[in-house]
């Protein structure tokens, strides 16, 4: 059969008293019961113990008088009591009196023995012993009547612990019957708790319930009254924050956002990104509000050209650049008429700020792929930037993408030289001409790749640059360097770039390497000579802190791009190397020889040194020395190596 498992609270406490109390008093009474038995039995024993020293003194004498008539006379008597079973007498050793109850087999199982020693009269010395069996007939009895009572008893303790749980139960009633209404309770629903009208505990929960109810159920009013208002604001704010995420915030055109939107939505469609060329001039000139109000003029009047076509999208993607996305693409040939006739009448256009009547120039590229067209319509726009075109379509003959992904391959094969280690220096001696002695080493950078192929740094330094791997190559040369030439006894050059020496980071860790590996006397800093190097104040700081550390000097690459002779009184220079583009002709170059002859002579006059790079042959080789330049470097007298 199985059993209901019990629910309610009520009932378990019932059941719960109703158990603690039966095992209580079952545990009383049984306590009562053991003590009581004890104590008949030790009465009993009692009982039986003055009888055997009553009689004793008398068969003690009787024995001594040697007078067994008597003592048989005494024992017989002793017979006469009912609880007496058997008697017994023993003198050393040996039964001379002994006598049995007609009851004796019946009750002798459980019967008490009392054995007494019988002394002899007026002495203690022992004469024999006496055993008397005595009968717990009574005791029985006696335990018998205290166990009915003791069960009566706890019947009726028992009938009153059920009676008080039942008691107890019915005084939870009310509660399990609230708990049972406040089942069905809902804000939107008020119910009527019963025995509120009650004047006592379960009257005061009652109307304490029904107040918490009418003020639940106002609260879910007003919360509701909120949740509507938010859900409205939620609502409001949300078609607001779409249309600021799909509109640019300055021109009010859709953004790139809404572009993507447009192509993804579209199966077929052609592209055009317009840029304005040179926009960062007129922010400069004119400021950034005039920049501002261009931008949306235009965004203006490129809404008024299209505003008929329906399947064509104006959005604005960037700072200066604009997109013009045709839904339903037309013909070829007249999508890059519709092209260039745009770019056309925006270069006639005329754009007023502060009375000032200005015009821009224009570049676009165009796509007339779907499949990636913002990509492509961006490759072909940057490609007519480089050839300088206005216009230029996407072509996969451009080969731009083939070149991203090349980037792409060599920042990979950048950072896993770093992360392995294998971006390490070359040494390239340079040689005394006068002496035709090495005088120092030009350390070059070399990446090793994973089929430990060298690879010469015009390959990925320009990628290092852009992909800001750059500074990390230059410290790696720095260590690397000091580190080997430490305990050598050579003087050595490093390359730097102008950005090196305007970026503090690079020159607090020049200055650490220096010191710490000892090479201040030895080392050699080659400064690219570039636009950046007329940054004279910055420069000439840097050139004056490594002149303080004892350090040198170099303008590398003397004589290409924008060489000015004003840089070398200006940086307190120690060396010129002359560049390549210069000396590889010089042999047979008549303007290249003038050139050099000036810059020897100019270096002699403020006591630098000359150095002539890129030496390939012994004709070059012969005219370097027949111009004094003082030391020669080149592949004609020695490569780079990785050890010296």
């Amino acid at each position: 059969m199985k059993i209901n498992k019990i629910k309610s609270l009520s009932s378990k406490i019932v059941l719960l008293i109703i158990i603690i109390s039966l095992l209580s008093v079952l545990t009383i009474f049984s306590v009562f019961e053991r003590v009581n038995k004890k104590a008949f039995y030790s009465i009993e024993m009692e009982k039986a113990d003055l009888v055997a020293r009553t009689i004793e003194p008398l068969i003690a004498l009787n024995i001594y008088l040697d007078m067994k008539e008597k003592t048989d006379q005494i024992i017989t008597q002793l017979l006469e009591n009912p609880n007496i079973l058997a008697v017994k007498v023993m003198k050393n050793g040996k039964i001379i009196n002994e006598i049995k109850s007609t009851e004796y087999v019946t009750y002798i199982e459980e019967s008490f023995i009392i054995e007494k020693v019988i002394s002899q009269p007026n002495s203690k010395r022992k004469i024999g012993s006496l055993i008397i069996s005595y009968s717990n007939k009574q005791y029985k009895e006696l335990i018998n009547k205290y166990t009915k009572i003791l069960l009566i008893m706890f019947a009726i303790f028992s009938v009153i612990f059920i009676l008080f749980s039942l008691y107890i139960k019915k005084l939870l009633l009310p509660l399990r019957k609230i708990a049972s209404s406040l089942k069905k309770f809902s804000p939107e629903q008020v119910i009527n708790i019963p025995y509120a009208s009650q004047n006592n505990e379960i009257g005061l929960i009652s109307k304490a319930l029904n107040n918490m109810q009418k003020k639940i159920s106002h609260y879910s009013k007003e919360q509701k009254n909120i949740h509507k208002y938010l859900e409205d604001q939620v609502n409001e704010k949300t078609l607001e924050l779409r249309k600021q995420l799909y509109t640019d915030t300055l021109t009010k055109l859709p953004n790139r956002h809404s572009l993507l939107n447009d192509i993804n939505n579209s199966d077929d469609g052609a592209l055009l990104i317009i840029n304005i060329d040179d926009f960062k001039e007129i922010n400069d000139f004119f400021g950034q509000i005039a920049g501002d109000d261009i931008l949306k003029d235009l965004a203006y009047k490129l809404g008024d050209i299209f505003y008929k076509d329906d399947n064509i999208t104006i959005s604005r993607l960037s700072g200066d650049e604009f997109a013009i996305f045709f839904i339903k693409k037309p013909s070829l040939d007249n999508f890059i008429e519709i092209a260039k006739k745009l770019i056309s009448d925006i270069e006639k256009m005329s754009f007023t700020y502060e009375n000032n009547q200005l015009s821009i120039r224009v570049t676009a590229g165009g796509s007339y792929q779907i499949q990636n067209i913002i990509e492509k319509a961006d490759i072909a726009l940057k490609s007519a930037k480089k050839l300088q075109n206005s216009f230029l379509l996407y072509d996969k003959k451009l080969k731009i993408e083939e070149q991203f992904k090349s980037n792409i391959e060599w920042v990979k094969k950048l950072k896993t030289a770093i992360e392995n280690d294998k971006i390490v220096p070359f040494f390239q001696p340079i040689y005394d001409n006068s002496s035709d002695k090495i005088a120092s080493y030009e350390c070059l950078i070399r990446l090793i790749d994973e089929e430990n192929i060298i690879i010469s740094p015009y390959k990925f330094l320009t990628i290092s640059k852009k992909s800001r791997l750059y500074s990390k190559l230059t410290k790696i040369m720095i260590e690397k360097s000091c580190q080997y030439f430490e305990h050598i006894d050579s003087d050595f050059s490093v390359n730097l770039s102008v950005e090196d020496i305007l970026d503090k980071d690079i020159v607090k860790y020049i200055k650490q390497k220096v010191k710490e590996h000892n090479v201040s006397k030895k080392i050699i800093f080659e400064i690219l000579e570039s636009e950046g190097i007329e940054n004279y104040e910055e420069v000439s700081i840097f050139t004056n802190e490594m002149h303080t550390l004892g350090c040198r000097i170099a303008i590398d690459d003397f004589g290409s791009g924008y060489s000015n002779f004003e840089h070398l009184l200006q940086l307190k220079i120690d060396y010129i190397k002359i560049d390549g583009t210069l000396i590889k002709n010089i042999d047979y170059d008549s303007n290249a020889q003038t050139v050099v002859e000036t810059i020897v002579d100019f270096a002699k006059r403020l006591n630098i040194l000359t150095v002539a790079e890129f030496v390939h042959n012994e004709a070059v080789y012969k005219k370097v020395k027949e111009l004094e330049i003082d030391r020669t470097q080149g592949f004609f007298l020695a490569k780079p190596q990785d050890k010296i």
